[in-house]
């Protein structure tokens, strides 16, 4: 329920690990641990949506990978409740994600991207303000063979383009809402890759 989600915001659960610089809690992984194993003993879903949000979603990635403008245009919104999310598996790409088809193609002289394509059983999709979107960029040539490029890029889930387009239910898993997300030619700038394409 709504209240539920607003009660941990205001204790902060959405910012767990993150460091108190960014305006976290700044647990580290053990007592991180300890408060999803309480949160899960009374109820399982609610810890799958907390630790998908910082482990997959923007917060971990961020916390290991990103750049300081990036961990400081961020982080600091996770403790005011905002919900992160994850975008990897598609309908033909699931254990496989080499296969993807969802593309990131450069424009403006690389300053930005357009993704397109659609994600399924987008993790925290349909409730999520940033995902981590993972997408194919343009190959590139390594010891002369064509390699595909697979780049983690942070998306806004207010960006033109963005579409929820179907909650999949599973069952006991009720606060996660996994989803159905579609890409179509959503800006998305350079600055937003995680570590490089």
């Amino acid at each position: 329920p709504e209240k539920v989600i607003n009660g941990l915001r205001d204790m902060g659960a959405f910012a767990v690990k993150i460091p108190k610089e960014y305006g976290g809690l700044g647990f580290g992984q053990v007592n991180y641990s300890r408060f999803i194993h309480l949160l899960g003993s009374y109820c399982g879903s609610t810890a799958a949506l907390i630790s998908a949000h910082q482990s997959i979603g923007v917060p971990q990635p961020l916390i290991l990978f990103g750049t300081e403008e990036q961990k400081k245009k961020y982080l600091p919104r996770f403790r005011q409740g905002a919900i992160s999310g994850f975008a990897l598996t598609e309908s033909e790409a699931g254990s496989d994600p080499r296969t993807i088809k969802t593309t990131a193609t450069p424009i403006e002289d690389g300053k930005y991207y357009l993704l397109n394509g659609e994600k399924l059983w987008c993790t925290n999709g349909n409730i999520a303000d940033v995902l981590v979107v993972m997408a194919a960029t343009p190959p590139k040539i390594i010891h002369g063979k064509e390699r595909k490029q697979i780049t983690a890029f942070i998306v806004e889930t207010k960006s033109e383009g963005f579409e929820v387009a179907y909650r999949c239910k599973f069952m006991g898993l009720n606060a996660i809402q996994n989803g159905v997300i579609k890409f179509n030619n959503v800006k998305v700038p350079r600055e937003n890759i995680i570590l490089g394409e």
